[in-house]
């Protein structure tokens, strides 16, 4: 029995060998087609970007059309591993096809026809905004956490109330995509994120959450862009106590100037 047990054992090794080599890969490629960052002069943009595996089911991407408009897209895959990082590609070469003056809602609405046409099975949360130089703010959510506006003049928090459907779950929108608009002030900060930040959770299974979130956000809402993103984390990291992230983790703070 013990010889066979080592047989099998020794059997199965390089297949695990392989998926390991075709994980590494995948996971190079994924990084290959990251986008960077588009600098503009009216917007301070900061992401962090932390996989749950070698591969991940978060996605963001950036057009800037001619008149200087920055449209932004995070998005979150179902499940983890190749096939999410697999939906992401799909993602990202569907934004490649849209029209950089579309409306967001639109946008979203091409999107999604171009997944759910595939069949996969398969669905991707998502916000798309559209910020002008002017400092017009479109924005239309996809089954997606909404989006958080930081007033500067310290006004309440404000939220999008929108949600639309994920992408991909039905060619046609049983629950339609909604564009809403919001007028930023210089010094407005945009913060945008997927749910693996507010599900990390720690040694007794207890999630961050929203309110959490909510209350960092409130009492650090003054800090620069760049500072209230990684401080978000932090916080986000030291409650959950040394305990490994358990979903895809993408966090966008923004800063209108």
């Amino acid at each position: 029995m013990q010889q066979a047990i080592q047989q099998s054992s020794y059997s199965v090794l390089p297949q695990e060998q392989s998926y390991q080599n075709d994980l590494l890969l995948a996971a190079d490629f994924q990084r290959a087609v990251l986008p960077k960052i588009i600098d503009v002069d009216y917007l301070d943009v900061n992401l962090i970007y932390k996989p749950y595996d070698s591969v991940s089911g978060d996605v963001y991407d950036f057009i800037l059309n001619r008149e200087r408009e920055l449209a932004i897209f995070v998005g979150d895959a179902t499940g983890h591993g190749i096939s999410a990082a697999l939906m992401t590609m799909m993602v990202h070469i569907a934004i490649d096809s849209l029209k950089a003056n579309l409306s967001t809602d639109e946008s979203l609405r091409k999107l999604n026809r171009l997944i759910a046409s595939r069949n996969t099975g398969r669905s991707v949360s998502s916000v798309l905004m559209r910020i002008a130089p002017d400092g017009t703010m479109n924005v239309t959510h996809a089954g997606h956490p909404s989006v958080i506006i930081i007033p500067t003049d310290e006004s309440e928090l404000v939220l999008f109330d929108e949600a639309g459907c994920a992408l991909g779950l039905f060619i046609e929108e049983p629950v339609k995509y909604i564009e809403e608009t919001y007028q930023l002030k210089p010094g407005d900060k945009v913060i945008s994120y997927t749910d693996g930040l507010i599900e990390w959770r720690n040694e007794h299974k207890e999630v961050y959450g929203i309110d959490r979130l909510f209350s960092y956000i409130q009492n650090n809402r003054s800090l620069e862009c760049e500072p209230l993103m990684q401080g978000i984390y932090n916080d986000v990291e030291s409650f959950a106590n040394n305990q490994a992230i358990n979903d895809d983790l993408t966090l966008l703070v923004a800063e209108y100037s």
